[in-house]
């Protein structure tokens, strides 16, 4: 069985992505405060000591990172670093350690958002990881010749929509993107960014 390490196990679409390939895949699941190991990401050298721990492995998918949500006058500039530091360096951190332990062939998956394209008030740090992510996807697809590299870029998940008090009508099922983030792993394509 193949062994799939996914960060963010406990979120809205995390715990969709785990429900759906946990029957395929070994999956060992990395989380702040719970699952098989906690981790922040954003710490290079815990992230090393990690990937040292699990060994070799064939897919890595990540849903977690922190970035702030807030008009311009709301924002810091700490706020903006915190963001960086968290979804933004946090998910490249993943990847430029991952990829050292990772078995042949292996695929990656980080996630990005809409508001990288559709930009709306509050989204405005967000937006900036959101699209710097994707410029890393493939940037680094173009390098990673023995992997594969994809984003996967969520609207508003109907749950998540749910639990903010939002009207979640045009909400997409978390499922719909858990079923993204399988075909980023699984068709062999690299440097690519899956919308529903």
């Amino acid at each position: 069985m193949k062994k799939l390490v996914l960060v963010g196990s406990t979120g809205v679409i995390g715990s969709k992505v785990k429900e759906l390939l946990e029957a395929e895949y070994e999956v060992i699941t990395v989380n702040r405060s719970s699952g098989d190991h906690q981790l922040d990401m954003a710490d290079a050298a815990a992230t090393e000591k990690l990937f040292k721990k699990i060994g070799g492995f064939d897919a890595l998918i990540t849903t977690s990172g922190y970035g702030k949500w807030g008009s311009m006058d709301e924002h810091s500039i700490p706020d903006f670093h915190d963001g960086l530091n968290s979804k933004l360096m946090g998910q490249v951190n993943m990847v430029m350690i991952g990829r050292k332990y990772a078995n042949p062939g292996a695929s990656f998956a980080v996630s990005t958002g809409i508001l990288a394209q559709h930009p709306v008030k509050g989204g405005l740090s967000l937006g900036m990881i959101n699209a710097g992510l994707e410029a890393f996807v493939r940037g680094a697809a173009l390098e990673m010749k023995n992997m594969t590299i994809n984003a996967i870029s969520p609207s508003f998940a109907k749950e998540t929509m749910e639990l903010m008090g939002m009207d979640s009508s045009a909400g997409v099922p978390a499922i719909e993107f858990a079923k993204l983030y399988k075909q980023a792993i699984e068709e062999g394509k690299s440097g690519e960014v899956y919308h529903v």
